[in-house]
């Protein structure tokens, strides 16, 4: 599902905490995966830092596999079985049983749910998503207009609030199928958080729903008034305090006046068409002038993590992620437009002072040699 996408542009919830114990008194997820016999399922859970193995089990000889979660889901939470790198997501409410029935390979795309009063709406959504992934690729699923036809009706006619929860988070290849700066878009997200406030006015994701709405309605005033080439005066006040693939935050004040080198602030998306021609471009320069001092400090906006942590390791400067639950207007504030995933690099000079905009990668190299002392 990927429901952490920067379109979200909102605060992670608190998931209900699940012990790493493949046996207890809550809810579980077991069922049958035909062909992956010895293959390890793991089970994750999601927490403000990102999602998070609960416990792995392995698939017994004739494709069947169990687990049981040591407490009971407090609120209807939504949950993942990982595979390799394809997944399965499933919504539990208390402790109910979930039964997935599946195929390898096509784990994550070929697959039933039930259980409870949830499953077949996510596995209808996910189902309609992969028919159009399979027919028309990436690209043309995230533009086919009978795809969100079908997937807005059933948002639209949700009663139970978490399908239309699930499926206006969903994202196809690390963009999302309903942007926060499109309106029509926005109204699904905002019958979404109706749907909440109406059945459960107590739930935290009708709250978050409500947030993505208000800052879906800011963004799109933000990007309109955005020149893609202005040039700002001096460094913003932004929080960019990020978190890199192994844990550690960085806090780009700090690193930008440091006093020892110039500083390239570069915001991307890894999975963008732009991301190869910067990398070569930002590797370039790093190699010929860190040692002079340079340091490039990347946040990337990927939706999905695992893209982003890929991509992240190969990285041999700063990379941080600004995730979902991470506030887009620090970017805003750079005139960036991390929306529609519009690479740009910000040029500091040693004394932290902000001196060039540079949208063009093969611009990149002579801005830096301005600056290098």
């Amino acid at each position: 599902m990927n429901i952490k996408s920067l379109a979200r542009l909102c605060t992670a919830l608190t998931i209900p905490a699940v012990v790493a114990c493949s046996g207890g008194n809550g809810w579980s997820v077991s069922g049958t995966v035909d062909g992956a016999a010895d293959s390890t399922i793991y089970i994750e859970g999601s927490t403000a830092g990102g999602w998070y193995t609960i416990d792995s089990v392995t698939v017994n000889s004739n494709g069947s596999f169990d687990f049981r979660a040591a407490e009971a889901a407090e609120t209807p939470s939504v949950f993942r079985l990982r595979m390799a790198d394809k997944y399965i997501y499933f919504p539990v409410d208390s402790i109910e049983e979930v039964t997935v029935t599946a195929k390898h390979p096509g784990f994550g795309t070929s697959y039933s749910l039930s259980g409870n009063i949830y499953a077949p709406g996510f596995a209808r959504v996910d189902s309609l998503i992969n028919a159009a992934v399979a027919a028309s690729g990436d690209a043309g699923a995230l533009t086919d207009p009978n795809l969100k036809r079908a997937i807005s009706l059933i948002i639209n006619q949700d009663t139970t609030c978490l399908v239309a929860y699930y499926a206006v988070g969903k994202t196809i290849a690390g963009r999302p199928l309903y942007s926060l700066t499109d309106k029509a878009d926005l109204r699904l997200v905002a019958n979404a958080a109706n749907t909440f406030s109406q059945r459960r006015p107590n739930d935290p994701r009708g709250k978050e729903l409500q947030q993505r709405w208000m800052a879906g309605r800011r963004a799109i005033g933000a990007i309109r008034g955005v020149n893609a080439e202005a040039e700002l005066i001096s460094r913003p006040k932004a929080d960019l305090k990020r978190f890199d693939a192994q844990g550690k935050e960085h806090d780009f004040d700090k690193v930008v006046t440091r006093g020892n080198g110039p500083t390239i602030l570069s915001l991307t998306c890894y999975t963008s068409e732009q991301s190869p021609a910067l990398t070569a471009a930002l590797k370039q320069v790093y190699n010929t002038y860190h040692s002079a001092g340079l340091e490039i400090f990347q946040v990337s906006y990927d939706a999905n993590e695992v893209d982003w942590k890929r991509s992240a390791a190969n990285m041999p400067w700063i990379s941080v992620w600004n995730a979902p639950r991470d506030n887009v207007q620090a970017l805003l504030a750079y005139n960036a437009d991390p929306i529609n995933n519009v690479a740009v690099s910000f040029i500091f000079n040693s004394k932290g002072e902000l001196v060039e905009r540079v949208s063009d990668p093969d611009k990149l190299a002579a801005a830096v040699a301005k600056v290098i002392n």
